[in-house]
């Protein structure tokens, strides 16, 4: 029988897509991708990594160009398993600049930038963990072989917000 912990972090997700509807955004089913423990202020984000034919794009959760939009609040807990699903290897990270945002989010721009062996494999996946201790906007990006001026070498960047407070979310504009 689920938690009383799980239930809450279920009914919260669903108010919330119900609240993003008038919003400007829409709302995705964001169980598939997000579990909320609340009591411990703790997020499992699945991220994984895919090729779209119909974007002619690899994809992240289904989205990219900065379609998709991940709400955390400030000092939750971040265990992001990502999932290369894709045909060739792929990184990620949470980055400010061409720093990550936060200890743990993911492969550093340096290695991604110059090492020829960076990134997850095809048919693999790495749980990355990190506590979201600064609000603002990031950028969550897969920068495998990127630019200095951390550009995404391909389309697959998406969003991280993280605010003052709130319930974690993801949304779609």
């Amino acid at each position: 029988m689920p938690s009383a912990g799980k239930w809450a972090g279920l009914a919260t997700i669903g108010i919330l897509s119900i609240a993003l509807a008038g919003c400007g955004t829409q709302s995705i089913n964001a169980s598939k991708w997000m579990s909320v423990h609340p009591s411990s202020k703790t997020i499992d984000l699945k991220v994984e990594s895919t090729y779209s034919s119909s974007l002619q794009s690899a994809v992240f959760d289904g989205y990219t160009r900065g379609k998709l939009t991940i709400t955390i609040p400030v000092g939750y807990h971040v265990n992001m398993d990502f999932i290369n699903n894709g045909p060739i290897p792929e990184s990620i990270g949470i980055y400010h600049h061409h720093h990550l945002a936060f200890t743990g989010a993911g492969q550093s721009y340096h290695v991604v930038s110059i090492s020829p062996t960076a990134g997850i494999l095809p048919g693999h996946s790495h749980v990355y963990r990190f506590t979201a201790n600064q609000v603002g906007t990031y950028t969550v990006a897969d920068l495998l072989n990127g630019d200095p001026n951390n550009q995404p070498t391909s389309d697959l960047w998406d969003t991280v917000k993280v605010v003052p407070k709130g319930t974690p979310a993801m949304s779609v504009s």
